[in-house]
């Protein structure tokens, strides 16, 4: 494993983390936010893994359907949890009339540690 996917990884775990603190002091909408980028980091380790250069949102999630997703390399529901989270931050982040509720952050908490265990466990990180 290479020092810049090391370096995504530990990015992925530390955007956790603030999302954990986050959901403690009752900020769901960045919690929110956090545990997406949280996502996209260890979606970048996974890519990069393989060779695989993109920076674009839309691009690392194309890419992580296109090579891991489609080929059964990772189970289809972590590239669907990864484009359900885009859509929650960018509620979010950009939205004024709708807001992320606690519920809805909690279960992308969940969901955003099932997929950086699923990507550390490809990349023998745990």
């Amino acid at each position: 494993m290479t020092d810049e996917i090391r370096k995504y990884l530990a990015k992925a775990e530390h955007a956790l983390l603030v999302a954990e603190d986050l959901m403690r002091d009752g900020h769901a909408p960045d919690a929110a936010s956090k545990i997406y980028y949280a996502m996209f980091y260890a979606a970048q380790a996974l890519l990069k893994s393989e060779g695989v250069e993109v920076v674009k949102h839309s691009a690392v999630e194309a890419a992580l359907g296109y090579h891991f997703a489609k080929t059964g390399r990772i189970d289809p529901k972590f590239h669907k949890m990864l484009i359900s989270a885009r859509k929650i931050r960018e509620i979010a982040d950009y939205d004024i009339d709708e807001e992320i509720v606690e519920p809805v952050a909690s279960l992308k908490l969940e969901e955003g540690r099932a997929f950086l265990a699923a990507i550390q466990e490809i990349l023998g990180a745990r």
